[in-house]
């Protein structure tokens, strides 16, 4: 741990240490909305309750190491069990957040051990963190879903994202910053509203205050992005997406010096879409890599989904993205040393 609360490994905050971006305006009730955001607790006790407020979202627990069944708040403000039927003896919690940021923020008001026990210091975080920026695909909209859903949103679960799994893979945390529809310079319907550039520096999805002070320093950023740009018949984003690309790019390393920063883009384009996009992408890795960037490339292995793989509105389901944890598993242990 370092000083003020915040070390690699998360902010401490209201007894428990934070995975990803959290506000903590009010330390005592702290905020958070990106998907798999959530936090860690250490205890003795047979149970926790965590006392939540903000819509009907979705929240994955893991009881000293083992993920339980997700639940679902309801809207407004609730206590909902997380553990139970704990025994004797120390115990590590975590709940991560499934729903993405857009659909609003949650708030952790309280804290409740039963049987007697008591919170203790949180575990500290290992050494290695990696950064995700993404949209739907990132997020997990859909991934537990069907093709013939109607509605993805109660199907999304973080926990289940290639990110998610290649982290657990690597012994790494993840930190991502994700959302459905968003593009680098457009969006799925065609706005340019809060694109994923636009809302980057955020600690909250919605929210352009407070912004993020960038001072957990992840060993791998990735990005997928440049789906939703150019998906939907849209046709090609041309320079424009190349050049706000490399912009990003720019924010990212005067942000993290050192980490190593892996360009993807997949699963859900093919074709003439998908040859575009590359382009673009490692046009804009390209740019970097002259400019002197020595740590940035565009990872381009990511193959086109198959029909099977397809859960709700043809999003990767959790076998793809089992398959893309994989692949970058590997890539960031050849390139990192992990």
């Amino acid at each position: 741990g370092g000083s003020g609360g915040a070390s690699q490994g998360g902010v401490v905050a209201a007894g428990v240490r934070w995975f990803g971006r959290v506000d903590i305006s009010n330390p005592t009730q702290p905020r958070f909305s990106w998907s798999g955001t959530g936090f860690v607790a250490r205890l003795t006790g047979t149970s926790l309750s965590a006392t939540l407020s903000g819509g009907a979202f979705i929240y994955k627990p893991v009881v000293d190491g083992t993920p339980q069944p997700a639940f679902t708040t309801t809207s407004g403000s609730g206590t909902f069990p997380v553990a139970t039927g704990l025994g004797a003896g120390e115990h590590t919690v975590e709940l991560y957040r499934q729903t993405e940021g857009p659909q609003g923020d949650s708030q952790l008001t309280a804290l409740s051990v039963g049987g007697g026990g008591a919170l203790l210091a949180p575990p500290s975080g290992p050494s290695r963190l990696i950064e995700v920026i993404g949209d739907s695909i990132t997020c997990g909209y859909g991934d537990l879903g069907m093709l013939s859903d109607t509605e993805c949103y109660s199907t999304e679960s973080h926990f289940d994202t290639y990110e998610a799994v290649a982290a657990r893979a690597l012994g790494a945390e993840v930190s991502t910053i994700a959302a459905s529809g968003r593009g680098v310079i457009r969006n799925y319907g065609g706005d340019t509203t809060d694109t994923m550039p636009m809302v980057y520096s955020r600690t909250l999805a919605n929210d352009v205050t407070p912004s993020w002070d960038f001072h957990i320093k992840p060993q791998a950023v990735v990005i997928n992005l440049g789906t939703n740009d150019i998906s939907n018949g849209k046709g090609d984003p041309g320079t424009a997406f190349r050049d706000t690309y490399v912009a990003l790019l720019q924010t990212i390393r005067a942000k993290y010096p050192d980490a190593f920063i892996v360009c993807i883009i997949g699963p859900l384009l093919s074709g003439s879409d998908l040859t575009t996009i590359e382009g673009h992408i490692s046009d804009a890795v390209q740019m970097r890599t002259t400019a002197g960037d020595a740590k940035v490339e565009f990872f381009d292995q990511i193959a086109a989904q198959t029909s099977d793989k397809a859960a709700c509105q043809y999003h990767p389901n959790v076998a793809e993205n089992m398959l893309m944890a994989t692949q970058l598993a590997a890539e960031l242990r050849a390139k990192l040393g992990w």
